[in-house]
């Protein structure tokens, strides 16, 4: 089969590059629009600022770059988005991959939303991941100052912890623990100028097929017989008197049984409204009634999205398995809610 065949049949892969400023983002752009494959990707553009000029230090011709302006990416830019998209639709045999690249002061929520919030728009584009460069030097201080900074981290499926060579040990080691306070889950890769092997950039979704088999590593339970409970909370506090957003955590379930599949989703769709909008991530496997495959899900705040994985072995064990990430996690409700929505 063509791969404008291909790309007809199947919905076409998104990579959202964001990342607070001077990061490296638009370096890495340039070393993946640098690649043999590159003719047949898209680029979007967020600009701040009435002065357009991303777009010039972008090596790519003006064909295949659309831009936004504003950089806020908010429900207003997100039509803007949209409007795009549907361009790109109508040239959907063109590519094989749009990469959208954030403005440093962007909140990528709302981008991930746009593409979980219509099933006009899963039909013909797919999230395939959130890559977030971080400076070594200056992550620590941005995440104490812009929320932009934490909200990049919070949503990456893979973090790119780029000019490692001008830091120090010491300066490293403190970027990946101010990390791992925002995201536990995503790998952390350390580059010198963004330079990384493409091929690991692309199809890191957690709801990939290629993925899919691989879940419950990267939940990382234990594997032990009853349920369990983790949680993991950090509060920060750093030499110059500031701290970040206090109780920022992850809380991780896991529970024997099958799941009601109209319970749970009632159950789903309450959470954002009991969390007042602090429940920034969930993902999880579970076991369903009357189901052989396993269900995978995951949200990005109160957007959800979801996909039947491979079939359960005969010889495992069915649990069911998640992670919430979250500012003042009511662990409790969580808890007895999810246990709230087993099969009776």
């Amino acid at each position: 089969m063509s791969n404008k065949e291909e790309t007809q049949q199947h919905p076409i892969p998104v990579t959202l590059i964001t990342g607070f400023l001077g990061s490296g983002k638009t370096t890495l752009l340039n070393r993946i629009l640098s690649g043999p494959d590159s003719n047949r990707f898209a680029v979007i553009q967020n600009e701040f600022g009435e002065i357009s000029i991303d777009h010039e230090l972008v090596v790519k011709e003006e064909e295949g770059i659309f831009e936004m302006q504003n950089g806020c990416l908010c429900c207003t830019v997100r039509d803007d988005l949209i409007r795009i998209l549907e361009s790109l639709r109508e040239r959907k045999q063109d590519f094989d991959r749009i990469l959208i690249e954030t403005t440093g002061l962007a909140d990528p929520v709302p981008v991930a939303q746009t593409f979980f919030s219509s099933i006009h728009i899963q039909k013909d584009f797919r999230l395939d991941g959130i890559i977030t460069l971080v400076d070594a030097l200056h992550i620590e201080t941005q995440l104490i100052e812009a929320p932009e900074a934490r909200q990049q981290i919070i949503c990456a499926d893979l973090i790119i912890l780029n000019k490692t060579d001008l830091a120090n040990a010491g300066q490293k080691t403190g970027a990946r623990k101010a990390i791992e306070e925002f995201n536990q889950e995503a790998p952390v890769k350390e580059t010198t100028l963004a330079e990384t092997d493409i091929n690991e950039l692309f199809n890191i979704s957690l709801l990939h097929p290629d993925r899919l088999n691989d879940i419950e590593a990267s939940l990382n339970f234990s594997g032990d017989e009853g349920d369990h409970i983790h949680t993991h909370s950090h509060e920060h506090t750093h030499d110059h008197n500031h701290s970040h957003d206090s109780d920022v955590s992850s809380f991780s379930l896991e529970l024997d049984g099958t799941m009601d599949l109209e319970r749970l989703d009632a159950w789903l769709n309450m959470l954002p409204m009991l969390h007042g909008g602090l429940l920034y991530r969930m993902k999880g496997i579970l076991n369903l009634e009357n189901e052989e495959r396993t269900f995978v899900f995951q949200a990005v705040f109160s957007v959800l999205q979801g996909n039947f994985g491979r079939p359960w072995k005969t010889d495992e064990k069915r649990r069911n398995r998640f992670v919430f990430i979250g500012k003042n996690l009511n662990r409790q409700l969580l808890d007895e809610g999810f246990r709230a929505c087993l099969s009776q």
